[in-house]
């Protein structure tokens, strides 16, 4: 069975999966009300048998049984539904949130991550947002580079509380139930990289599924992204590359690709010097915003570079739309079946998001799909005459651009 065909079974299973949990949500608040039938439906029997047996022979007695169980019976639907309510209005205590705010007219979709004691990052579908646990003083949300959603910091206590927002100067608010934990991804959030951490977030919550969040992609170097990193220096070295130019950053992850990258270069007898020093290929591997600066910097002519080479977690739209050759080692194709369903996925369920590497691989790795041996795309915002650009119905990866391979699978180094 091939990798893509064994993805689509698994994003097939876990769409079934989705539909009857969605399904059994819709229902929810009918199970107080059958409850509650049930309760009084054996109370009337249990009378009638008593009657019939000479148990209860005053009428006064008969009427405050059956008046003792009505209520009785009234109650427990009235707990049940309320607690299932409640349930699905606040998720899962201390794992991320996902939910839809109703301010004014508009039907607004809020990210709550990592929904813990302590700093929390609120991303809301609008232009303008604002959000925080007091109406009167609500935090003003921000742009972050490299992505396209208004964020706004949040200090949550624990436990249930109430979140209120403004959307578009609409009033708005949501239940949050964040536990008793503080979550050890606080630090990662308050900065750039903030941003593709609830991407992850997101992507995992798309495949089904509310789980507490343990790490965010900055934290740490993959081995299969260091590997690409090396088959990238690799693949520049083998045509004819004698320097490179290298742009990191400061996040753990960055720091140790930048080391990965200059120990492959080392092997291969290639000097790596800042970039701007000449014209050779640029290998950025920092975070979204940092990369949407430097394909910027490309695209304007201040930084010369023979072609952009991005890290693999840099697949994201802000980084991809300058013109500045954009080429990018993945283990997956972006216009494959499997990337086809979390584009649809993020649509439905967060409408305007863009998509991201980090979102893809949470909700691939999410739903236990594989990945196939790395090749290299090229990506460019441009027009082809006579072919008509790529066209998908909400979230895409270039809206009006090609993400082609240009390589076939690539070597793979050893460390």
């Amino acid at each position: 069975m091939s990798n893509t065909f064994s993805i689509q079974l698994s994003a097939a299973a876990a769409g079934r999966r989705g539909h009857l949990a969605q399904a059994a949500q819709d229902f929810r608040p009918l199970y107080g009300v059958l409850l509650g039938a049930l309760v009084l439906a054996g109370g009337i029997g249990l009378i009638m048998l008593q009657l019939r047996y000479g148990r209860l022979r005053r009428r006064r007695t008969v009427l405050a049984s059956f008046a003792v169980i009505v209520i009785t019976s009234v109650l427990v639907g009235m707990t049940v539904s309320h607690d299932a309510d409640r349930s699905e209005a606040v998720g899962t205590p201390g794992a991320p949130l996902l939910r839809t705010a109703e301010a004014g007219a508009q039907r607004v979709p809020v990210l709550v991550v990592p929904n813990r004691p302590g700093f929390n990052l609120v991303g809301i579908a609008a232009d303008t947002a604002s959000a925080g646990t007091d109406p009167a003083r609500l935090a003003a949300g921000r742009r972050y580079g490299g992505s396209e959603r208004t964020w706004v910091g949040v200090t949550l206590k624990s436990g249930g509380q109430r979140l209120f927002l403004s959307v578009n100067g609409a009033p708005a608010s949501l239940d949050v139930d964040t536990g008793d934990k503080a979550s050890a991804v606080s630090a990662t959030l308050r900065g750039a990289d903030g941003p593709e951490c609830a991407s992850a977030a997101l992507g995992a919550l798309l495949a089904g599924g509310e789980r507490p969040l343990s790490s965010c992609p900055a934290d740490r170097l993959r081995a299969a992204d260091a590997g690409m990193l090396r088959s990238t220096v690799r693949f520049l070295a083998k045509r004819g590359a004698r320097t490179v130019a290298l742009r990191a950053d400061g996040s753990p992850r960055d720091r140790a690709a930048a080391a990965v990258v200059r120990a492959a270069a080392a092997r291969e007898k290639v000097t790596v010097v800042a970039p701007g020093e000449g014209a050779p290929p640029l290998i950025v591997v920092t975070g979204w915003a940092a990369a949407q600066a430097q394909v910027e910097e490309v695209e304007k002519g201040r930084v010369k570079a023979e072609g952009t080479y991005l890290a693999p977690w840099l697949l994201s739209p802000p980084v991809l739309r300058p013109s500045a050759g954009q080429i990018i080692p993945l283990r997956y194709d972006p216009r494959g079946p499997a990337a086809e369903r979390y584009l649809s996925a993020l649509s439905r369920r967060f409408p305007g998001e863009v998509p991201s590497a980090a979102g893809y691989e949470a909700w691939q790795e999410r739903l236990g799909g594989d990945f196939a041996p790395a090749v290299m795309y090229a990506a460019a915002e441009v027009y082809i005459p006579g072919m008509p650009a790529h066209e998908h119905e909400g979230a895409d990866w270039l809206t009006s651009g090609m993400i082609t391979a240009v390589s076939g699978p690539l070597q793979q180094p050893k460390p």
